[in-house]
């Protein structure tokens, strides 16, 4: 693996991220990297290396991590709380898709020269660890990140392009957007029910309408329809989806 120099320890500055100012903290425990399960497989000098270069970052809920049009400059890792992506299409943000802990994201800085196409938000209080690319990539490949991003600029960029002209050109309605989310919310925050899938994750109208992007009262009645039609249920306070039923409508 290429070196990659191990910086001390200390008191990061602060740094504004398109005119909200972000109070940076201590680079992280590596425990708090160790206990995230898409790192278990990284050795302990990978992850003390990663956890020593990552700037700790506490994101208040609602408060952006990074606009679209920014340019890609950091890698990100979730510690804690959930992130979600999205775009505006229209006047309206769409919903691309939710950041759970432990998963990467930002990855539009390992290609070369690149902004970002989405924006990234607070769902929930979150902690966020923020690395150089260059910093990741040597330290968990062991490969320079210009052969890297030269190599996916071409295989996959312009597999990337594709996916950004569909994001920006193909609109959706409230009832596959909400359908869409519910059956991400139900595969990172859900545990099989002999109903369905119970979301584990608490979750109000308010909070569903912000992450699709529409007002509460048209969440209530998107959920009404979706209860009568019996594709989602409801135990008390908890929500139960049925996963075929959605996938019809966000397919459809």
């Amino acid at each position: 693996m290429n070196s990659v120099e191990l910086s001390q320890p200390r008191q990061l500055p602060t740094v504004c991220a398109s005119f909200r100012c972000v109070a940076l903290e201590h680079p992280l425990d590596p425990k708090a990297l160790h206990k995230l399960k898409n790192f278990a497989w990284l050795d302990a000098g990978q992850l003390t290396i990663l956890a020593a270069n990552a700037a700790s970052m506490r994101i208040k809920r609602g408060d952006s991590i990074f606009y679209e049009g920014e340019a890609s400059s950091r890698v990100y890792v979730l510690i804690s709380g959930v992130a979600k992506l999205s775009f505006l299409k229209a006047n309206e943000r769409v919903l691309v898709g939710l950041v759970g802990p432990g998963e990467v994201f930002g990855a539009s800085s390992l290609l070369p020269e690149t902004t970002r196409p989405f924006r990234c938000d607070a769902f929930s209080d979150c902690t966020v660890g923020a690395i150089k690319p260059q910093v990741f990539v040597e330290t968990v490949l062991g490969v320079p990140l210009e052969g890297l991003s030269r190599t996916l600029e071409m295989t996959v960029g312009r597999w990337w392009s594709m996916l950004l002209r569909y994001a920006n050109f193909v609109g959706l309605g409230l009832r596959e957007r909400l359908a869409g989310a519910l059956l991400e919310l139900a595969t990172k925050f859900g545990v099989r029910d002999s109903r369905g899938t119970l979301l584990t994750l608490k979750l109000t109208h308010a909070d569903l309408a912000e992450l699709v992007g529409a007002s509460r009262q048209r969440i209530t009645e998107q959920l009404i329809e979706f209860e009568r039609d019996g594709i989602i249920l409801r135990e008390g306070r908890r929500l139960i989806i049925v996963p075929e039923k959605l996938y019809q409508i966000a397919q459809s």
